[in-house]
């Protein structure tokens, strides 16, 4: 089996479309429905069903309703309950209640797994279900009904591919310290259950068991005095579960409900009841689980219940009893930037209860790699997520240098630096189980951005200077907060710049000094003819423009005025002395100062003496 996943910019929507459309219809709580095959939310209202918990559903390749239960009837792409559809060993009350499951190599055949209270014998069964029967529409096999698997399981069932991408592992736990993981190949259900005996003993059966769809965690709620969940390692290669990681309760009283991975299954989302309905992010590539649970983000309070990432990239979250579902838009963004949404969906009519459908989560896993530090001049680094479960790996990266790394003990995180910018083909070769996945991405790498805010220069006590980024950029950010292309400084002082363009920021500073005044007047003068202070004007270090004084008596009429700094007032107006006193000037003028006309004006008094 080979994969080859193209990633170009946004596109990535595209192909998440065409992969997980067996997961593009849900059908949950009371007569709600959703429709995921344009690859946006469309409400739908034509579901029967009635669901106070667990239910799942099943479309075709192309997205098309193949049929849907709540753990004790199904119902076909008609909405009519199958002829054998009904009496399933599911109860409609359990959390997680059934899982629908394609029989691999197989066409036409599903398996329904159903789970009913831990405390009643009917325990995990499961029924074939044939679309070949009643005309296409499907229906049960009477010979393989409710077959009896296990009692005694808590009311949480989960599954994911194994590592060999045909067959699949359905996980449950009892209410002990027992995992248990079933093989479904083409052959059927494997008769060698594997055995986990890891972690802490469940206090109650409230919450979901999740496994991440990159296939290498299985999260379990606990709910005991101080333990809300456990995260741990599952192998797709043998089912096996190991190595759990605490994450211990943040109020008294609460426990965990909705769980569910990020879709690359770096980030855990867990909503609580109790004491405390809030949803919670924790990042799991964090150094050690004191961080995991230190660096715990509150993304929200409130009505929050089951969760399920959807084949648009989000996870949409039940709400207990309301005609609404909250989302997660960017579930891989840490912390608040995952963007939580109240309401994002109105459900027309129908009703959200505790649970949404259940689905094999391997059903939204698209192999992908990041990358970060793409600025020229840096060491670009890549990773790749879910290397767990990986066997090797090769990095191609575009430049004719080729990197292999295997999983253990190399890092599945290289760093590569780029001698010039540019776009560059990167291609990462993925093997596990015999099976080889090529994921294919183009890297642009980019240059730096041009920043120029000239040389340290002065401005006039009286002046401001008026700095620019330059017109190309993404974000800006200046010394005092502003982010505007512009800004105006009129204090001496440091005043720095960050300039961000394709998430690669250049920095430039400028000191800005004061001079003295440009324009200086004398408080006092005496016009008697000896040569000395006999004017009253301006004294400047700069040649204005448009100058003009003007120079008011007590009374406020008009003495004298002036539009040439040269000219100044003798103390006289229309040919007579001005009686000695206190007279009122006022200035307007203009100058040029590092390429700036600043307009500018002053006022003050002047105390003629005789």
């Amino acid at each position: 089996m080979k994969k080859n996943v193209l990633f170009l910019g946004f596109l990535l929507l595209s192909f998440v479309v065409i992969s997980q459309n067996e997961t593009a219809v849900w059908y949950f709580g009371y007569g709600a429905g959703i429709d995921f095959s344009s690859g946006e939310a469309v409400v739908i209202t034509d579901g029967v069903m009635e669901a106070d918990a667990g239910c799942a559903s099943i479309s075709d390749e192309n997205g098309q309703l193949l049929f849907y239960t709540n753990g004790k009837n199904v119902w076909n792409r008609a909405h009519r309950r199958m002829p054998n559809g009904f009496g399933l060993n599911g109860s409609e009350l359990v959390n997680q209640n059934s899982i629908i499951i394609p029989m691999p190599e197989t066409e036409k055949l599903y398996y329904l797994f159903t789970i009913n209270a831990y405390y009643d014998s009917v325990g995990l069964n499961y029924s074939l279900i044939n679309m070949e029967l009643d005309g296409g529409k499907g229906d049960v096999e009477t010979s393989e009904k409710n077959v009896f698997l296990y009692r005694g399981f808590m009311e949480k069932i989960t599954a994911v591919n194994h590592c060999n991408e045909k067959d699949v592992w359905i996980v449950g736990h009892d209410r002990f310290r027992n995992f248990y993981s079933f093989l479904l190949s083409a052959s059927g259900i494997s008769a060698d259950t594997v055995k986990s005996v890891v972690g802490s003993k469940p206090k109650s059966d409230l919450g979901y068991l999740k496994v991440s769809p990159t296939a290498n965690r299985i999260a379990l709620p606990i709910n005991n005095d101080s333990i809300l969940l456990e995260v741990f390692y599952f192998d797709n290669r043998n089912g096996k579960v190991s190595e759990p990681l605490t994450i211990n309760k943040k109020h008294e009283t609460v426990y965990a409900y909705g769980i569910e991975f990020s879709p690359d299954g770096r980030l855990l989302y867990v909503s609580t009841g109790g004491s405390a309905y809030e949803l919670w992010q924790y990042d799991l590539t964090l150094a050690n689980v004191a961080l995991v649970n230190q660096e715990a983000v509150l993304i929200a309070t409130g009505n929050n219940f089951a969760m399920q990432q959807a084949l648009d990239g989000k996870i949409y979250i039940a709400k207990e009893n309301r005609p609404y579902l909250n989302r997660i838009v960017f579930p891989n963004l840490l912390g608040t930037d995952c963007n939580f949404e109240e309401d994002a969906i109105y459900l027309a009519g129908g009703e959200s209860k505790m649970g949404l459908p259940n689905f094999q989560q391997s059903f939204f896993l698209e192999p992908s790699f990041s990358v970060s530090n793409t600025c020229f001049g840096d060491s670009c680094r890549f990773h790749f997520w879910a290397n767990e479960n990986v066997d090797s790996l090769l990095w191609d990266f575009g430049d004719e240098l080729t990197s292999r790394h295997l999983q253990y003990p190399d890092t599945p995180s290289p760093f590569h630096y780029y001698s010039d910018t540019g776009s560059y083909h990167v291609q990462l070769v993925v093997w596990h189980c015999q099976v080889v996945d090529t994921i294919n991405k183009t890297v642009r790498i980019y240059p730096y951005p041009s920043i120029d805010l000239g040389n340290d220069t002065s401005i006039c006590s009286s002046c401001g200077i008026t700095l620019d980024s330059g017109d190309l950029y993404d974000a800006l950010l200046w010394k005092g907060g502003s982010e505007e292309r512009f800004f105006t400084a009129y204090d001496e002082g440091l005043y720095w710049l960050k300039k961000t363009v394709n998430a690669c920021s250049s920095f430039d500073s400028i000191y800005i000094y004061k001079n003295g005044e440009v324009m200086v007047f004398p408080t006092a003068f005496s016009p008697n003819g000896d040569g000395l202070n006999d004017e009253f004007k301006a004294v400047g270090n700069e040649a204005p423009m448009d100058y003009q004084l003007v120079i008011y008596n007590r009374w406020g009429h008009r003495v004298f005025e002036s539009r040439d700094i040269n000219y100044g007032w003798d103390g006289s107006y229309r040919g007579e002395k001005c009686e000695s006193g206190t007279y009122i000037w006022k200035l307007s003028y203009a100058i040029q100062q590092n390429g700036y006309t600043h307009g500018l004006s002053k006022e003050g008094h002047v105390l003629l003496l005789r």
